[in-house]
């Protein structure tokens, strides 16, 4: 793959990448290092495994050395899966299936925070950043976990997080750093930091956030994204086809609005960079079938009221269904890790 084919590669579908020069002298190393971190912390929305498994794919493509990081400490700093270590390396292991069953190539390395937390060095890395930053600074980085800043007013854990994402990465020797849109207060705090430190600086690279079903990501896209926490507002990895319909039919949709519509954003995030078109199924007498070969012609048939939000919401949910018959198929014999994350998020 020529230098520009691999740079377009790595920024296509971002929402953006700091900087993009900085990104193009990368493709001239060696198997430069990448990475994301996820919080292993329940089952996995179509978000993380479509949008964020893209780019991951995308970057080992491009020649990266690529790093899934499951991060299991962060997530019982921030009170996922009750805060037990155990269920979170479970749903780790869970995750690592989610990822093979989309795509991801094997050749994706997968570590967990648990391997690095048995060093003193890294801890004393955590405090070199801590010592770097002041608490301010700290605060308005909690955006990463979801949480307020006033949040670290009741468990003063919650400020030790920020510092162990920026030691994260320079534990991992990482050049580049993948993450949600929410993601980037971490991201740019380690840029801020880095030369303070005497560390190598990094690229940040974000993708755009998938917003909820239920249209909150309307008022706050980070506040409003998709949620497993919000099991309804969500369309997870090993939803059955009759629950795909059943969420997307019930999803905040209006007609010709083309703003923060969730339903939309799927066909935008998920199904057209995945298919190359979008299909919506339709019967005859209203036209039959229609396909769009991009977003832009999408939004002009919706906007103008051309397509209905019941059509469009068709068109959704059977591409959604298409796009998961094979994670069905791997999950069918592979099943051990998802029974366990159902006997922890489900118990009985």
């Amino acid at each position: 793959m020529a230098p520009e084919e691999r740079l377009e590669t790595l920024v296509r579908g971002t929402e953006e990448v700091v900087t993009r020069d900085e990104l193009r002298v990368l493709l001239d190393r060696a198997a430069p290092r990448a990475y994301v971190g996820l919080e292993p912390s329940g089952l996995m929305h179509v978000g993380t495994a479509f949008v964020i498994g893209s780019k991951i794919a995308d970057l080992v493509r491009a020649g990266f050395h690529t790093i899934v990081f499951l991060a299991d400490w962060h997530a019982y700093i921030n009170d996922k899966l009750g805060g037990n270590l155990e269920n979170l390396r479970a749903c780790g292991e869970y995750f690592k299936d989610a990822f093979r069953a989309v795509g991801v190539p094997d050749s994706v390395e997968y570590l967990f925070a648990n391997e690095f937390v048995r060093h003193p060095e890294y801890w004393q890395d955590v405090i070199r950043v801590s010592k770097a930053a002041t608490v301010r600074r700290i605060k308005r980085a909690l955006t990463i976990m979801g949480r307020k800043e006033e949040d670290a007013d009741l468990d003063a854990s919650k400020l030790i997080y920020p510092a162990m994402q920026v030691a994260d990465i320079h534990w991992m020797n990482l050049d580049l750093a993948l993450g949600g849109i929410d993601q980037r207060h971490a991201h740019m705090l380690y840029r801020d930091l880095a030369p303070k430190l005497g560390w190598k600086q990094v690229v940040a690279m974000h993708t755009p956030l998938l917003p909820g079903l239920d249209g909150g990501g309307r008022m706050d896209l980070v506040a409003g994204k998709m949620s497993k926490s919000k099991p309804d507002a969500s369309i997870l990895l090993n939803d059955a086809p009759e629950d795909i319909d059943r969420k997307i039919g019930k999803a905040f949709c209006p007609a010709k609005e083309t703003e923060g519509n969730p339903v939309l954003e799927i066909a935008r995030l998920i199904l057209l960079p995945r298919r190359g078109r979008f299909m919506v199924p339709r019967d005859p007498k209203f036209g039959g079938d229609v396909v769009y070969s991009s977003y832009a012609d999408l939004v002009k048939a919706y906007a103008s009221g051309e397509l209905h939000p019941k059509d469009l919401k068709a068109g959704v949910a059977s591409g959604l269904n298409q796009e998961l018959a094979p994670v069905r198929t791997y999950f069918d014999a592979h099943r051990e890790n998802l029974e366990a994350v159902q006997r922890i998020v489900r118990p009985r």
